[in-house]
């Protein structure tokens, strides 16, 4: 057996960057809505009262990989200088059987999740957006900075957190686009006239209302990815237009459904869409220039392997 790749995160940063997914990620959740990609329930087991480990695993007819994510979730870990999910996606070959590669997956992760949004923000948001905002303060900010940066070379980005001194902090990380990147200090002047909202926190209860959303508006939830956590509350879930990457996740995992579901704010009759349908044509997107969007964002590992797989396939050239 030939010894797999070993790709850290320098590595990974070198090979691939945030253009060269989009298109992969495309791919990957019309594969999803189609039933042509396998993305097993995640589970996870407790390690002890600091963490836990996390296991996902699936496969892609196109391109040919099978593959797992494992993970150490430990949410203390940021405070030591490390990052709360640290781990390994492992690539495997579906044609031989052989594995391909050993990936960082702090660093897939935070890229495939920002280049995801950035899918979805195309799909679902006005044309354009010039004012986009960044709730939270964290690894997930930082990559939806950074790929809001790139992906839309015009606009202007706001920064809130629930702590003052972390989004400035993580404003200074980009001194370098001052003119572009800015902190607010209240949540209702960093949402008002934002076209695009990241939200990107480990809330467990509701911090944005659907009072503060305007007519218009696309949020990308990300922050929250269990049942028990949730970043918008009953109003805004009543609100919004939902799309999702996968609709069987979200019937697990999405705190903010479920929670609006509980509580008899939404029934059956809620509508919550796959972007991949969206992007086969299958299903209809944004319907008006003030329909408010939103799009739930599980982390599929069909996600995690094609990015790999990009990563991969540039090792090789």
């Amino acid at each position: 057996m030939d010894s797999p790749v070993f790709l850290d995160a320098q590595k990974l940063s070198q090979l691939i960057t945030f253009a060269d997914l989009f298109d992969p990620l495309e791919k990957a959740m019309i594969a999803v809505s189609r039933g042509a990609a396998s993305h097993p329930p995640r589970f996870a087991a407790p390690v002890n009262e600091k963490g836990r480990m996390g296991v996902m695993y699936g496969s892609l007819a196109t391109p040919a990989v099978h593959g797992a994510k494992i993970l150490s979730l430990f949410p203390e870990a940021p405070a030591m200088g490390l990052s709360s999910h640290q781990g390994f996606v492992s690539l495997f070959d579906s044609e031989t059987g052989s594995p391909l590669a050993i990936c960082d997956a702090d660093r897939i992760t935070a890229m495939r999740t920002a280049a995801m949004s950035m899918v979805a923000t195309r799909a679902l948001a006005r044309p354009d957006p010039q004012v986009i905002t960044v709730c939270g303060a964290g690894e997930q900010a930082e990559w939806h900075i950074r790929t809001s940066l790139h992906g839309f070379k015009t606009a202007t980005l706001r920064i809130w957190a629930r702590r003052p001194e972390q989004a400035r902090a993580m404003s200074a990380q980009f001194s370098d686009q001052s003119d572009r990147v800015c902190v607010v200090s209240d949540l209702g002047e960093a949402i008002k006239g934002a076209d695009v909202i990241h939200t990107t926190t480990a809330s467990k209860t509701p911090f944005l209302s659907g009072d503060l959303l305007e007519a218009g508006q696309h949020i990308n939830l990300v922050g929250a990815s269990l049942a028990d956590s949730r970043e918008i509350d009953d109003r805004a879930v009543a609100r919004v237009n939902a799309f999702t990457d996968s609709a069987e996740s979200a019937s697990r995992e999405a705190g903010e459904f479920i929670g609006a579901r509980q509580a008899g704010v939404i029934d059956d009759s809620y509508q919550i869409t796959e972007i991949g349908a969206v992007l086969d044509g299958k299903a209809q997107g944004r319907g008006s220039h003030a329909e408010i969007t939103a799009y739930k964002s599980h982390g599929l590992i069909v996600q995690d392997l094609v990015a790999a797989y990009e990563a991969y396939k540039n090792y090789s050239a």
